[in-house]
């Protein structure tokens, strides 16, 4: 009788036990495929995308070099002088990893804060007049960038734009890319300060007066073109663009701005 009773207890434990082994078998696999999975998603913020069709393993950089990186992409400067600088966008705009070693401190401020380019002629491109748009600490982040080589940093790629959505939504993306939003604000709204200037702020893009102004989409597209009050800093300037920006992506930028208000 004890060993009949012995056996029914060891065969009703028998099946929690191979239970709670399966449950342990399945919990180590979750787990294990967790670990993989987040050390796979880890390995992809190490690089970044240091322009269309090339990768650029990151750098660890001070706060400072980081910063700069970052106020790099959001004033468009990466449009016109490459991605980390890299030159190639157009003849007439050189790249800058050399510059870090060749301008001092006080040069590399004064170009930024004043523009460069050759203001006469808008088929050239002509770098901005940020002035009174870019504050003394995203100056001296941007030098500090430069002079330490334009590293590659994570999370610093310009806002993609969108494929096949129509023309208005590529011009929004490009509205952000080419730096358009840090003068003429979101949704082209304006009323960014320039003390300088007759107005004393930049104008929007939108409403009634733009409207009235730039009536059709050959005028737009001009003023995108050639920029207006260039090399008269410290007056805030837009840029010569010089033919960087396509015929094609300025007709989207009129078909975004078209939209607004």
């Amino acid at each position: 009788m004890a060993d009949e009773e012995r056996s029914r207890r060891e065969a009703g434990i028998l099946p929690v036990v191979i239970g709670a082994g399966i449950a342990l078998a399945i919990a180590v696999g979750a787990v294990a495929y967790a670990a993989g999975h987040y050390r796979e998603r880890t390995k992809t913020v190490t690089t970044q995308a240091a322009g269309p069709l090339t990768t650029a393993t990151t750098s660890k950089v001070s706060p400072q070099v980081a910063a700069g990186a970052h106020t790099f992409v959001l004033f468009a400067c990466a449009q016109c002088h490459g991605p980390q600088g890299s030159g190639g966008v157009d003849p007439a705009v050189p790249g800058l990893k050399t510059v870090g070693s060749s301008l001092t401190v006080a040069q590399l401020t004064h170009i930024i804060d004043h523009g460069l380019g050759e203001s006469a002629n808008p088929k050239q491109p002509y770098m901005p007049v940020w002035g009174a748009v870019i504050s003394k600490t995203q100056v001296s982040d941007l030098v500090a960038y430069i002079r330490a080589g334009l590293p590659a940093v994570a999370d610093t790629q310009p806002v993609s734009v969108p494929q096949g959505q129509g023309a208005a939504v590529a011009g929004a993306a490009l509205y952000v890319r080419y730096g358009c939003i840090n003068c003429h604000g979101p949704n082209g709204l304006g009323g960014v300060p320039n003390p300088l200037s007759p107005d004393k702020s930049i104008p929007s893009l939108s409403g009634g007066d733009f409207r009235g102004e730039f009536n059709t989409d050959a005028k737009i597209a001009a003023v995108i073109r050639s920029g207006s009050v260039i090399g008269r800093a410290p007056i805030v300037s837009m840029p010569h663009w010089g033919g960087i920006p396509s015929n094609q992506q300025i007709a989207e930028m009129v078909a975004y701005l078209k939209t607004l208000k």
